[in-house]
């Protein structure tokens, strides 16, 4: 089994370069981070983001959904998801240090084990109350009561999500043609009566580098046009489970008689290169450009 997380969860590059505009406000009873389009741009509909472990205050997520809002354009929310127990960013230098080459003499090798090992035992507690409190079975239905409301709320308002890292998985559930990922609104039919219309939790999710998925099924429930973003060897998705992915999607796709879902393979992509890459190398700033740009397009093509 699969630990619940992997040594780039909680590593990576805090962005000192951006200062978020939007605003906190709480939606649907959920402390939110907000950011809207220009004055003047009409939205092509509403964007929820689905945050990694670091929640959602991380200046890198909200400079993303900044970018989002002016670029697709469309309304951001960044909902605290976590209820407070997100990892804080003043972890993220602790297993950022580089290891060793091969060629380090034993002591150099043993020492940096040593302060792996003492930074993960100071990480511990905050995994596990992190990881306890937001395992599937309790976030998932926390994140499908905002996403009713919303939906409720705004019903013919395109809804898409962006998922990261631990969001990624629930942004992958929410493709799910269930029951529970439904709505059913009564709306005025302008001739003095009511339809009753059944909608969809979200119109389409795009995903980078999802963590905990279930091969393969999760991926063969989904239906909800889906567009993945991914390394070539992640940490939780290696080599072999993205050719699974790549697969089940063709064959969606092929079975539908169009491009609903997608895949992008990002060669040399670590973990987290959405969110967290290091604007200062330039291999991993071009990656995480490339994503971005592949989430706007998607939310272009499905919100518009």
């Amino acid at each position: 089994m699969q630990a619940p997380v992997c040594r780039d969860c909680f590593t990576g590059t805090l962005r000192g370069d951006v200062t978020p505009t939007g605003r906190e406000k709480t939606i649907h009873s959920v402390p939110t981070y907000v950011v809207t389009p220009d004055p003047g741009v009409t939205p092509l509909g509403t964007v929820v983001i689905l945050t990694d472990a670091f929640g959602w205050k991380l200046r890198n997520t909200r400079a993303l959904a900044d970018a989002y809002a002016k670029r697709v354009p469309c309304t951001v929310y960044v909902p605290d998801f976590l209820e407070g127990r997100a990892i804080p960013e003043s972890t993220l230098p602790l297993l950022e240090a580089k290891p060793p080459p091969p060629t380090a003499n034993l002591l150099t090798r043993a020492l940096d084990k040593v302060r792996t090992s003492l930074s993960l035992l100071f990480l511990l507690p905050i995994l596990v109350r992190l990881f306890l409190h937001n395992r599937r079975a309790l976030a998932y239905p926390r994140i499908q009561a905002f996403m009713t409301a919303q939906r409720t709320a705004f019903p013919s308002t395109k809804l898409g999500v962006a998922g990261f890292c631990w969001g990624g998985l629930h942004a992958v559930l929410l493709t799910h043609d269930t029951p529970a990922n439904k709505v059913v609104v009564s709306v005025d039919d302008y001739g003095g009566g009511v339809l009753v219309v059944e909608y969809p939790l979200v119109d389409c999710a795009f995903t980078a580098h999802p963590a905990q998925v279930c091969f393969p099924a999760d991926l063969e429930a989904v239906m909800r046009p889906l567009s993945v973003a991914n390394g070539d060897n992640d940490e939780w998705m290696g080599r072999d489970k993205m050719r699974t992915l790549v697969g089940i999607l063709k064959r969606k796709n092929a079975e539908l008689g169009e491009e609903r879902h997608e895949a992008v393979v990002y060669p040399g992509a670590k973990h987290g290169f959405a969110v967290r890459g290091d604007p200062g190398d330039p291999m991993q700033r071009e990656r995480g450009e490339q994503s971005e740009e592949q989430a706007v397009k998607w939310f272009r093509r499905w919100l518009g």
